[in-house]
Parts: C-alpha cells; sequence; structure tokens
C-alpha cells in the first residue's frame, strides 16, 4: 500500500506498508512502515518488502520449528558475515535439527537448552570455555531468540553467562593459550628475519616480511595476506597502514571488509619502523622485476603474491596463512624459542602486542583497541594478558 502524507514530518513523501498474512497462524502481521521520495522509488520499496517477507524474513510464530525457522535465520546471514562465519552458523543449524529435531520455538526451555548444551559436551567430548564450539553454539542460539523477545517468547530460554549456569567451574576446560614473546625475543626475531632477507632470493621473502609485518602491527593473519602497497601510508607524520579488506583461506577469496566491519570501513594500524618501509619498498620493486621476468602482472597490487607458484600468483592468491605459521616455527626453532605449551603462531604477535599496548604507561587502551581493530571489552578481554617482561620486573621489584 502506498500513500502519500499530506501532514506531518513526512509531508510530501510517499508512505509505504504492507499487511503480509502469516501462514501459520492465519492472521494478519505488522511490518515496518517505510517512506520514499517518490512513487516509483516508492513502488521498488514495497516489492521489497515482500520480497523480504517471502524469503523468510517475518517474525517465526511460536508454533513453527526452531530448527527450520533458524536455519532461514542463519541464510539470512549469508551476505553478511564471512564464508567461515557462515560455515560455523551453518554447522549450528544442523546440530539444532539433530538435538532438536521438529520441537516448536515456543517449547525451546532454558531447562531444554541446557540439556542440551550437555549432552554436546558428552557427546563430541568438547571442551568448556569462551570461544570453544559449545560456547559458539550457544552463542548463535542466544542472537536467534534475541530478536523473538517479547514478540514470540516472553524470555531468551538461553540466558546470559549461560556457560557459568549451565556448568561447574570443575567442567571448564584451560583452553590452549597463545605464546606471548618478551622484548628479546621480538628483537631476536626481527634480526632472524632481516638476516635471512638478505641472504635468499626474492621468491622467498614473501612469508619472512609478512612475519616482520605482523611483528610490528599485530594484524590479523587475513589482513596480512590482503595487504596492498598501497596500503603503506603516513598518518601525523608516522608510516603506518591503512586497511579496508581481508582474505579467506577457506573461501580462497577476499573477504571484502575487515573483521566484525561494514564494507568501505578502514582503519589505521600501529605505526611501524622506518626500516620496514624502507625494505617494504625494496620489496615492491624486486617484485615488479620478478613479474616482468616471468610475464606475471599484479593487477591488485598485494604484496604477498604467492611467487613459489605460478599459476597461484597469476590468479592473484596471496602466501597462506600456513606457510606463515610454518615459517614462524622455524624462525623460533633456530633462536630456541620452543612456546613452553603454548600455541605459537602469527596470532602470537597479536597478543603480544594487545597485551604490551595495555602494559605500556598512559596508553589509551579505546586508541589501542582501534589500532588493533577490536572493541575496547574483547580487546581487553581475550588479548591482554599478563606481559612477562613486566612480570619479570615486579619480582625483581617484590624481591629487591
Amino acid at each position: 500500500m502506498i500513500k502519500k502524507m499530506t501532514t506531518g514530518k513526512h509531508k510530501g513523501k510517499y508512505q509505504v506498508r504492507i499487511q503480509p498474512i502469516n501462514k501459520i497462524t492465519g492472521k494478519r502481521e505488522s511490518w515496518p512502515v517505510d517512506y520514499a521520495s517518490n512513487r516509483s522509488t516508492a513502488k521498488a520499496l514495497e516489492r521489497k518488502m515482500w520480497a523480504d517477507y517471502e524469503e523468510g524474513m517475518q517474525l517465526a510464530d511460536g508454533n513453527a520449528v526452531f530448527a527450520g525457522e533458524f536455519r532461514k535465520y542463519v541464510n539470512r546471514k549469508k551476505n553478511t558475515i564471512s564464508p567461515v562465519t557462515y560455515r560455523d552458523w551453518q554447522n549450528s543449524a544442523t546440530e539444532f535439527k539433530k538435538y532438536f529435531k521438529n520441537t516448536k520455538i515456543k517449547d525451546v526451555t532454558e531447562r531444554l537448552v541446557e540439556q542440551f548444551a550437555h549432552d554436546f559436551v558428552r557427546k563430541h567430548k568438547a571442551t568448556v570455555g569462551r570461544a570453544t564450539v559449545i560456547d559458539h553454539r550457544l552463542t548463535h542460539m542466544r542472537s536467534f531468540f534475541k530478536e523473538l523477545v517479547g514478540k514470540v517468547v516472553k524470555e531468551n530460554p538461553v540466558p546470559e553467562q549461560y556457560l557459568d549456569k549451565f556448568f561447574r567451574k570443575s567442567d571448564f576446560s584451560v583452553g590452549k593459550q597463545q605464546y606471548l614473546f618478551t622484548n628479546d625475543e621480538l628483537e631476536a626475531i626481527k634480526e632472524q628475519i632481516q638476516l635471512e632477507l638478505n641472504n635468499t632470493t626474492i621468491a622467498n621473502w614473501g612469508t619472512r616480511l609478512a612475519l616482520w609485518i605482523d611483528l610490528e602491527t599485530g594484524m590479523r593473519p587475513g589482513e596480512v595476506q590482503a595487504l596492498k602497497f598501497k596500503n603503506l601510508v603516513v598518518e601525523d607524520d608516522y608510516p603506518t597502514f591503512k586497511i579496508s579488506d581481508s582474505w579467506s583461506d577457506y573461501a580462497k577469496k577476499f573477504n571484502g571488509a575487515l573483521k566484525a566491519r561494514p564494507k568501505g570501513y578502514a582503519r589505521y594500524c600501529l605505526p611501524i619502523s622506518q626500516a620496514l618501509v624502507d625494505f617494504v619498498n625494496v620489496f615492491k620493486e624486486e617484485q615488479e622485476n620478478f613479474l616482468e621476468r616471468h610475464d606475471l602482472t599484479n593487477p591488485k597490487g598485494l604484496i604477498f603474491l604467492n611467487l613459489h607458484d605460478y599459476k597461484t600468483c597469476a590468479n592473484n592468491i596471496p602466501i597462506t596463512q600456513r606457510s606463515m605459521n610454518e615459517m614462524l616455527k622455524k624462525v623460533c626453532e633456530k633462536l630456541g624459542i620452543s612456546g613452553n605449551g603454548s600455541q605459537l603462531s602469527m596470532y602470537s604477535f597479536r597478543h603480544t602486542l594487545c597485551t604490551k599496548l595495555a602494559n605500556k604507561p598512559g596508553m589509551s587502551y579505546p586508541w589501542a583497541a582501534e589500532r588493533m581493530g577490536n572493541s575496547l571489552s574483547i580487546f581487553m578481554r581475550v588479548y591482554v594478558k599478563a606481559d612477562r617482561d613486566v612480570n619479570r620486573k615486579m619480582m625483581d621489584n617484590w624481591m629487591s
């Protein structure tokens, strides 16, 4: 229904509304009213409203099957989340179908969800803790029901702090932590990388340069893979990278956005050393010469094209996260850095830099979190740990 407004704050605009009939209940449903500046735009908006409704965007009825409605909910997310995240949501949908079968939305209770959580952990021999599989499943379920509270259900059957409520402390597992480098270890890794860069061919520079960049910026591996030479900029007299894209090894394509950020959003990373800037510029020149010699091109201006595989290079595919992690382990092995049982990967740089940022006197936490591409809460809860260098100073201070 389209109506031109003659009064009120929307005077002169065209009001667009639809009144769909719920296929389950047979009752008329409310749908948000919108406004358009002209009739042709209003007609297009009306068609979109009906298309959205037919695609399942209407609120699920309490008598609808939970697993089926959750699957629709996930499918609507496909174009708004990364392929890896979408796969995780699809896995949740599959598990919910297996467990809840034809259970109706109105019959999903907190007790039933708790039983699901315990059965899932028992069946899959899964661990309990933050960022574990069961944490993901319950987070997804809570998000689904959150949109239905007050409309279809009275309260969310997945409570806040669900893990603490459903499990005893003794049920939780201590997850494997990322290794945190000391300042001396970071300096040793940088010196080793620079030594190897000066003693190997251009085809072998990529993974080593990627380590150097990550050591100074703490970017996510996918962000490093998507780096372009034009991302190297100067901000307030400090060289840095301004990034807006990331790469997915799983989907084998660029995501078109940074993690948990809309397309078009860009962020500045931590400032980098002049030595790194100079080497990136040298690498750009050497890469151009290499590509010309082998009749290859770099239309996207990627820094980390895979120069080892000409076919991959021709398809503008960067080096893999696996190759970067393996190179880091090789470098650390040469330096006698074992990890001491903790995970040793590119993310170790990220966790290390976040920790050092948080422990630096006078540091602005919101600034640091933004530079690392996180919300302040995630920055503090997930990444910040006890700095090993600070820990040693405190021990010395106590014993002196």
